[in-house]
Parts: C-alpha cells; structure tokens; sequence
C-alpha cells in the first residue's frame, strides 16, 4: 500500500480543511474514522501524518464556535484513545486537555466583549456570495442583519442554478413553490427548501462529493457560486457528483473499492448530486 496511500492521503486535504470553520468538523469526524479503520494499517510515516493531524485539530479547537465542531473532537478525542499506541495516545489526550481549556476561556472572553458594527446590507450579501450552501445558512443564524442579507433571492437562485442546475425538474419545483404560495413565484430561497426537502435521496450528512467525470474527491464546502468544481473532463456542463460517507474515505485511503462511485448514467441526476445536511431542521428558518 505504501506510498499509494500516502499520496491518496494528501489527496484528501484534511490538514487543510481543519484550517476551515465550515469544514473542521467533518475534517475531525474523517480523522476519527481513519484512526478507527486504517490506522493500524496504514505505514509507518503515514501514521505520523494522521497523528500530526490529530494534534493540529485539537490545538485548533479554542478557535471553534460550533457545537458540531466541538463534538466531533471529542470524537477525534475518544477514537485516538482506542488506535493510537501509548505514548501518542497519551500526548493526544493532553493537548485535548489544554484545547478544552483554551476554548472554554475564549468564549468566556467574547461573551464578555460581545458586540460589534453591522456592514451594510449590499455589502454582505457580495461576502456571502463566496459561501456554499451549508455556510450561508450558518450565517443566517448569527443576527438579524446577517439573516436579512442570506435571505437576498439572488444568493438562492444562483445556488439553486448551481446545485441543481436548470433541469426540467428545476421548473417543476418552482411551479411546486407558486401553487403553493402565488405570492413567493420569486422566492428562490423557499423554492430550494422546497426541492431539498423533496430529495429523497439526501436522507444523511456528508462534505465530501466524488466527481465521476474526473475521478477527484472533493469537498462541499467548495461548491459554491463563485467557486463550483471545474471538472477536467467537462467543459460547459455541470458534472455529476456523488457523496462520500467517511466510511468510503478510509477505503479509498486503503486502496480498497468505493461503493456507490460509478460513472453510470442511468441514475438519476438528483441521486449524482452531493447529499447536503438537513438544513432545514433550523428552528428560525422551519417557519421562513
């Protein structure tokens, strides 16, 4: 296996998506799921690698604000106290220890420095075009300004356009969304609820999407408007992607086979599309 999973192990980028807020948490529960299935498997220079990794997501830590974020360390935390051998295990569990510290002192600072000037309108709404999806929700549960400036129907539409490209189905589901609601035929926002909610497909959570076109792994977080994955292969075409569960991660960092990444054209293009959290089980954005 050697230096093949090294290089498919760079290809995954997780040093990378630590650095990244919207990504940290899935980067964490993708580490764990390495440590858990492939770690003891993997060569030895690889294994300092993970490792390494491990340490830097904890260090990071005091850095996250989310819940999930949080959580999936000390998943990170539990699957490194079962794989890793004694001397690691044992300095993976004190720099947890002093992340958790860390983290609890900084929110204990900015609550007490809580409070900051809101940019204007427009101009938010040009910063959160850089968003993907799961982001611009993120930021719509912030304040009252930022949830005013994610809600622009042009952010909506063009991620509409992107994630589910201008399909026959596309119309089907804004006619879906003006039967409905006649006043709303230009709400972009609640026609995308409407055809996220629809897809029976998207039953779990995953960031990472498998091009089936150019063969790349990738992550969702760089599906967005500004940003969509350029497939090598396609020009002028929006390319199929499949979702990835982190149990499919640690194949591929194995070498072994991937389920459900086959090229075939016969599915459905909603079953090639990437399977995205369930957004919608917000409880300010459930009554929008």
């Amino acid at each position: 296996m050697g230096d093949g999973a090294v290089e498919r192990y760079e290809k995954l980028r997780l040093a990378e998506a630590l650095g990244r807020a919207c990504d940290y948490a899935a980067a964490c529960t993708e580490l764990s799921f390495i440590l858990r299935g492939a770690y003891s498997k993997l060569p030895k220079n690889l294994q300092f690698t993970v490792f390494q990794d491990t340490l830097a997501a904890f260090r990071l830590l005091p850095d996250v604000q989310t819940s999930a974020g949080t959580s999936a360390a000390h998943i990170l935390h539990q699957a490194s106290e079962v794989s890793l051998p004694k001397q690691k295990k044992a300095m993976a569990i004190s720099e947890f220890k002093r992340a958790v510290v860390a983290q609890k002192r900084r929110c204990k600072v900015q609550e007490e420095n809580e409070g900051s000037k809101g940019l204007p309108e427009d101009i938010l709404i040009h910063i959160f075009s850089y968003l993907d999806m799961r982001s611009l929700v993120t930021a719509g549960l912030v304040c009252r300004l930022w949830n005013s400036a994610t809600s622009d129907t042009s952010l909506w539409q063009s991620q509409y356009s992107l994630l589910f490209g201008n399909r026959s189905s596309s119309r089907e589901s804004t006619e879906e969304t003006r039967k409905s609601d006649p006043v709303c035929s230009l709400d972009w926002k609640k026609a995308f609820k409407i055809r996220y909610i629809s897809c029976l497909c998207w039953k779990s959570t995953t960031a990472r999407g498998y091009c089936v076109h150019c063969r790349s792994i990738i992550w969702a977080s760089s599906i967005c408007v500004n940003s969509a994955h350029h497939c090598s292969r396609l020009v002028n075409q929006q390319p199929s992607i499949r979702p990835l569960s982190p149990n499919e991660i640690v194949r591929y960092l194995l070498g072994e086979p991937m389920l459900d990444v086959s090229d075939s054209s016969d599915s459905d293009s909603d079953e090639c599309l990437l399977k995205l959290p369930r957004l919608w089980a917000y409880p300010s954005l459930s009554g929008q």
